[in-house]
């Protein structure tokens, strides 16, 4: 993040969003150039050989300029990260 909790995705790095409650339909710009939020999909660009797409379980808004924010956990899925802390 370069700050304010934005992330610019690098040139071999493609963000996707998807509807929450459609996993298969992708969420397009609209007209307005506002910003759009969904679960977040991850495409790696520079990797052809391997599986470059993960479609993450995290809600995150899309903004017009490309930056991206992650805004949490879509409902109902696993809590998972680095935000588990296991204590006795």
């Amino acid at each position: 993040s370069s700050g304010d909790g934005l992330f610019k995705p690098g040139s071999g790095m493609k963000i996707l969003l998807r509807r929450s409650d459609d996993p298969l339909e992708i969420r397009q710009e609209n007209e307005e150039q506002e910003s759009i939020t969904g679960g977040i999909n991850v495409i790696d660009l520079h990797n052809v050989n391997s599986c470059s797409f993960i479609a993450t379980e995290d809600l995150g808004r899309l903004h017009p300029d490309g930056q991206f924010e992650v805004l949490g956990r879509l409902e109902n899925s696993e809590i998972r990260g680095c935000g588990l802390m296991y204590t006795n």
